[in-house]
């Protein structure tokens, strides 16, 4: 009678052990960068500009950004990788060679790419020079950027380029990774 016992522990275990071995890991969600807000781009005259919504997801060397209307129309969209970025206004898909040239050409500021993903932190890129300003922010690739916190996160984020013509950049975040959908 023993002996049945044993067998019927080592085949419980056994029978365990499988359905452990067969059960997939609870995978932990990563989280990819990702924002949504509202975006101002003047130049120049303030009265020309660029406003509206946005969302912003960047992944390692990519990333997209969509622009909306005040009332949630998506009016273009952008997506990049090392190699190649494009845009998609609604009219058609516009290719291009870097992340630079498309933001030249869409809104008229070569925004620098691989500073993006750290500015949008609130940091300046650590693989890039940088100079600290008095005021908190830090100048960096030719723009001066500014950053305002609210419970310790990027609430306002504000680049104007230091030389050549005025240009300002603003954006002001609603949402962070896990509220963005």
């Amino acid at each position: 009678m023993r002996s049945i016992d044993l067998t019927r522990r080592a085949a419980a275990s056994l029978i365990v052990l499988a359905l452990v071995g067969c059960a997939t890991p609870r995978r932990v969600a990563v989280c990819p960068a990702a924002w949504s807000g509202r975006i101002a781009v003047t130049q120049g005259d303030a009265q020309h500009g660029l406003y509206g919504n946005f969302r912003l997801q960047l992944g390692k060397g990519g990333g997209s950004f969509d622009l909306l209307s005040p009332l949630g129309q998506t009016l273009a969209q952008a997506r990049w990788n090392e190699a190649r970025a494009q845009v998609d206004d609604g009219h058609g898909v516009r290719e291009f060679a870097s992340f630079e040239a498309m933001a030249q050409a869409t809104i008229g500021l070569p925004l620098p790419r691989a500073a993006l993903q750290d500015w949008v932190r609130g940091e300046p890129s650590a693989a890039l020079p940088s100079t600290p300003l008095a005021d908190g922010g830090f100048a960096q690739l030719g723009w001066d950027v500014r950053v305002e916190r609210e419970a310790g996160r990027v609430r306002l984020l504000r680049a104007s380029r230091a030389t050549g013509e005025p240009a300002r950049v603003s954006l002001v975040f609603d949402a962070s990774c896990a509220q963005v959908k």
